[in-house]
């Protein structure tokens, strides 16, 4: 009985797909709620057929707790019925067998009512019922929760994640910037930050085509990737421009980094599809965090003044920033003349 009703349930989960795949007519919907309904009504008269005639029927009937016991019996289908058209939903059937496994065991009780039952033998098939229901809900609850965590993760993994390059975004900068900068204040280590662009990205885009520019954009990243040790951090960061995040590094190491990264790419022949190949060049403004700073403000700005005048001396070079104190003198200084 117990596989009767899990096959023909089969049934109904295939109109459900259906739908799912297009179609608008409600008739795949309807036919499935017909099957579930013609499946309890076979099921639950199948079973008072084998009670009424292996035990016959009780003397005394109490018709309001049996009225009870029906309910929660029909509210176990009905549960069952909504999780297994859900069943593709939940990556399994595990929680409708659940269910499915309480409206037989409420059946059972049902029964034991109506009919003259041997009440151990009523509570023991309950009981076991109740058992294998428990049993594959708490395995239904652990598969999704787990599958619930993965989609998640991955949902927070593709938020945080650049799609052309695959390399972590904007966004994923400002949440690790701020940590790495707690940590290194906490531990009193050094920070550094790289700023990169590439040089003339928009002259290749209008001459070659966006294409080529995305094969570029996605070279690069490969190189950076290679060439950046594991507690960096590299992030796109808009456009042709990427950004390096360097703990535990400093300003000398940081220059290091940056030179090694400018001479990967300038020895790079890229390689456009097979039909095209260009060599490219980058741009590097390098800059150490202080403690009285930002690095997702200050620090950066810093490094986007020293990739200013990396650009500025010729290109494919690169350029360290001054002291924050430098910068906020230098500033002054303008204003002055300015007055």
């Amino acid at each position: 009985m117990y596989l009767l009703v899990y096959s023909l349930g089969f049934l109904p989960r295939c109109q459900m797909y259906l739908i799912k795949t297009g179609s608008k007519s409600s008739i795949p919907k309807l036919f499935g709620v017909v099957i579930y309904v013609l499946v309890f009504v076979l099921v639950n008269a199948a079973i008072a057929y084998f009670y009424h005639k292996t035990y016959g029927v009780q003397e005394h009937i109490d018709w309001l707790l049996t009225f009870v016991y029906m309910m929660l019996s029909v509210s176990s289908f009905y549960v069952f019925v909504v999780n297994d058209f859900n069943a593709v939903n939940f990556k399994g059937r595990t929680m409708a067998l659940s269910f499915l496994t309480v409206y037989l065991a409420m059946t059972t009780l049902v029964m034991s009512l109506v009919f003259s039952v041997p009440t151990q033998l009523t509570w023991y098939a309950a009981g076991l019922l109740f058992i294998v229901s428990y049993l594959l809900g708490f395995y239904g609850i652990n598969a999704w929760s787990k599958k619930h965590n993965e989609t998640k993760q991955l949902m927070q993994h593709e938020l945080l994640t650049d799609e052309l390059t695959r390399l972590l975004n904007r966004r994923a900068f400002a949440q690790h910037a701020q940590k790495e900068e707690q940590f290194c204040s906490s531990s009193n280590s050094q920070l550094s930050v790289l700023l990169v662009d590439i040089d003339n990205f928009k002259s290749i885009n209008d001459q070659y085509g966006h294409a080529a520019g995305d094969v570029i954009l996605t070279q690069i990243s490969q190189i950076f990737k290679r060439h950046v040790n594991d507690s960096g951090s590299i992030y796109r960061w808009g456009g042709e421009e990427f950004v390096v995040l360097l703990p535990v590094t400093g300003l000398f190491e940081a220059k290091q980094v940056a030179n090694k990264l400018v001479r990967k790419v300038a020895e790079h022949t890229f390689n456009i599809k097979g039909l095209l190949k260009l060599k490219v060049t980058i741009s590097v403004g390098v800059a150490q965090w202080n403690t009285s700073e930002s690095v997702c403000k200050e620090t950066l700005e810093r490094a986007d003044q020293a990739l200013y005048k990396a650009k500025s001396a010729g290109k494919n070079r690169v350029f360290t920033a001054g002291s924050i104190d430098n910068i906020q003198a230098n500033k002054k200084q303008e204003q002055i003349k300015q007055a």
